[in-house]
């Protein structure tokens, strides 16, 4: 290697680590230290401890004060001398300064010791008599707890530092096995950046030593510029002055733990049993006969749009798009059966599918919040319906944007029954939103259908039943996908939001406002959406490299999982990462001028029903 390119990796490396320590120093600022309180602990509360752990009278004072102080429901402590290694995985994973006010994040846990106001348990259905201690659970089961207190409680739940929690020692395979699966970052990926790291350092070293040691400095000094002064683990010492070597054998009992820990290589042998007989039995049985005129307008002008596989799930099928020559209309042709929709959607948002897309749906919080500002300032909704409401995300975080509104969501799975429980929704209906309108027995002010119609058979149906349950002079709210977007010719097959095989409808701005007008309603603003988490371009790059290389441990793959297939999935997705990159800047680069060309993935509509 050039003594030039040493320098400038060196210092890169150094710089790298230095900044990082900086971020996850800031993610820890949000750590409120438990003060001391000579008031008894409140009876509201209850205690959830690891195995191992002791929790003395004045941490539990202190803790129920600081949580009745601060309004929270639930208070996870970290102990004052939490190892190093426990501690940086923690900053990794929590940004205690948002963590909050964040609605989406993710339950998350030092893995100690939680506070838990009794309410929050009993709506688990794991109510505690008062008095009572939940003790003895594993680092893996306080972090399984977590994730459902949080979304019981996604404003009120918090962290704070314990000076007199002391921390239980655990082995490489506790914490990998309590390691929460809906990290961003899989843990593999993790470990191979760790790898490098090291690697490119011991090159560093090796050819130009005093420069390698300034980027080996920046990796040792890493601990002390996270923790500050707050933190006093036992390991303190030993971490700072021997992490190159304490680093390498932790990174090496990772890895073996995550070995030891791995799954089977066919996680689904059930399942995949019951997808390969229905698989067997042919595809084509799933598709209604394929019709000659436009669904829209009746037209015979039918041209071919694009012809996609399974954009999502990579189950097996063809599926084409047709387009209407006279209104533009856009559509499943042949359409899937309803028995085919319940066979494509199974295990997309549910069952196999469901952790994936939460994650999803977590980084969808600004377009979230977009689309339930557009209402304003035209209306001041005191009750909203949510059509295709799904697990609530977007009902939850309107709730920022509108605290006085009572939102209810309808979805045809039982996701929305538990965004009721958790209570990210105030009331849940489960079914068709047609055949439910009649029985609905709240006249609202807003209704909304944020990508939703693209999926339904009937449009049409849709909307009559919108009109049916606003209240004379509500407002309705639709985004859909725009057939039209520049981007869908450009990117042809590929474009994310064709969808396919779930987005059976897909309508022109005119023709949507048309139907609208023919029910009554008025337009009172139409958008653009462009710039949307996910990109264009960066969407299409992922969908080329999903289709050539569909997950095998997926129950529907024709050829059983093995180790070798699992390999070769993950080294292809491994040398997508600079396409993926690069596709994500282009996406941020064209975003300001999207607008100009008539970009962009959807449109949005707000329309007043008159009386």
């Amino acid at each position: 290697m050039p003594r030039n390119m040493v320098r400038l990796t060196s210092a890169a490396l150094g710089t790298g680590f230095a900044l990082n320590a900086v971020r996850l120093r800031h993610r820890l600022a949000g750590l409120h230290l438990l003060e001391p309180s000579a008031d008894p602990p409140s009876p509201d509360f209850r205690f959830v401890l690891a195995s191992g752990v002791r929790l003395d009278d004045e941490t539990r004072r202190a803790a129920c004060s600081f949580a009745a102080r601060e309004g929270l429901k639930v208070l996870d402590l970290l102990p004052g001398d939490l190892p190093t290694a426990e501690l940086l995985d923690f900053a990794r994973l929590v940004n205690t300064r948002t963590f909050r006010r964040d609605r989406l994040a993710f339950g998350r846990s030092a893995q100690h010791a939680v506070v838990v106001e009794a309410s929050a348990l009993e709506r688990l259905g794991t109510p505690l008599p008062a008095g009572t201690d939940l003790t003895g659970l594993s680092a893996a089961e306080l972090t399984d707890l977590m994730e459902q207190l949080k979304k019981c409680a996604p404003t009120t739940t918090g962290f704070a530092l314990a000076p007199g929690l002391r921390s239980v020692r655990r082995t490489a395979l506790e914490r990998v096995a309590a390691r929460p699966g809906n990290t961003f970052v899989p843990l593999s990926a993790a470990l191979a950046a760790r790898l490098a790291a090291g690697t490119l350092t011991a090159a560093c070293l090796a050819t130009a030593p005093a420069w390698g040691a300034a980027a080996l400095a920046g990796y040792a000094l890493q601990p002390t510029l996270v923790r500050g002064r707050r933190f006093a683990p036992a390991d303190r010492r030993r971490a700072t002055w021997l992490r190159p070597v304490l680093g390498s054998g932790d990174w090496l009992r990772t890895a073996r733990a995550a070995h030891a820990l791995r799954g089977p290589a066919d996680p689904h042998p059930g399942l995949r049993a019951e997808y390969q007989a229905e698989i067997a039995r042919g595809v084509e049985r799933f598709f209604e006969p394929r019709r000659g005129s436009c669904p829209w307008c009746g037209s015979s002008d039918l041209r071919h749009r694009v012809t996609a596989r399974d954009m999502y799930q990579g189950k097996p099928g063809r599926f084409t798009l047709e387009e209407c020559g006279d209104c533009g209309h856009t559509f499943q042709n042949p359409r899937l059966s309803p028995a085919g929709l319940d066979f494509y959607y199974r295990d997309c948002y549910d069952g196999v599918g469901e952790r994936h897309m939460e994650k999803v749906f977590a980084l969808q919080g600004s377009a979230y919040r977009d689309r339930a500002r557009l209402p304003h300032p035209h209306t001041a909704p005191r009750t909203w319906l949510d059509v295709g409401a799904g697990h609530g995300h977007f009902c939850l975080v309107a709730q920022d944007v509108w605290p006085r509104t009572v939102f209810h969501g309808l979805d045809r799975s039982d996701a929305v029954e538990r965004a009721e429980r958790y209570g990210w929704v105030h009331r849940g209906h489960r079914g068709d939103f047609p055949e439910l309108a009649a029985s609905l027995d709240t006249a609202y002010d807003v209704v909304s259908m944020f990508h939703y119609l693209e999926h339904t058979l009937d449009p049409r149906a849709e909307l009559d039943a919108a009109r049916d349950v606003l209240k004379p002079g509500g407002h309705l709210v639709i985004e859909v996908p725009d057939p039209q977007s520049s981007l869908s010719r450009l990117l042809g097959r590929h474009w994310i939001p064709w969808m396919q095989p779930q987005h059976v409808h897909l309508m022109p701005f005119a023709n949507l406002r048309q139907a609208l007008l023919e029910r009554g309603f008025t337009t009172v603003v139409e958008q653009r959406v462009t710039g949307r988490p996910g990109g264009d371009f960066c969407g299409a790059v992922v969908e080329r490299f999903r289709s050539w290389t569909p997950s095998p441990r997926y129950p529907w793959s024709r050829r059983p999982p093995t180790r070798a297939r699992a390999l070769a999935h993950a080294a292809i997705w491994t040398c997508s990462v600079p396409l993926i990159a690069a596709a994500a800047a282009t996406d941020l680069a064209v975003a300001p001028f999207l607008g100009a060309v008539r970009g962009g993935q959807a449109y949005r509509i707000l329309a007043r029903r008159e009386a």
